[in-house]
């Protein structure tokens, strides 16, 4: 799974620590699905990149976007697993000192799916 942080410059050097060292579980914990060994998610399967955002940029200061595969039960919660983790991002922002925008964006993808037509 990946994930990818862009930050404006006024967010603080220690959130974005805390962020990069928390993250990768709340992610975790949140879209494990159970079942089999293929559904375990563990933080260091978690990939996080972190940039700055442009000056001109005019969104929240911090925007976290996720990339994960959709698998069916993760896909009937969607709107709720962001609203979690968003509520765990805030609460982690907020005990590090912060106050920050934040905004949550989980794109969920199925992988391996391809089609194959014979030609006639």
């Amino acid at each position: 799974m990946n994930a990818t942080v862009v930050h404006k410059t006024n967010v603080k050097g220690g959130v974005l620590d805390d962020l990069a060292r928390e993250l990768p579980g709340i992610l975790a914990d949140e879209l494990e699905v159970p079942g089999g060994n293929l559904a375990i998610l563990k933080p260091g399967q978690v990939s996080l990149e972190f940039s700055q955002a442009s000056p001109r940029d005019v969104g929240s200061d911090i925007k976290i976007m996720v990339f994960a595969k959709g698998i069916v039960p993760r896909i009937s919660s969607e709107k709720d697993l962001a609203k979690k983790i968003l509520e765990k991002v805030v609460s982690l922002i907020t005990t590090s000192g912060g106050e920050y925008s934040v905004d949550i964006r989980l794109y969920l993808m199925e992988i391996g799916v391809a089609e194959h037509s014979l030609s006639t």
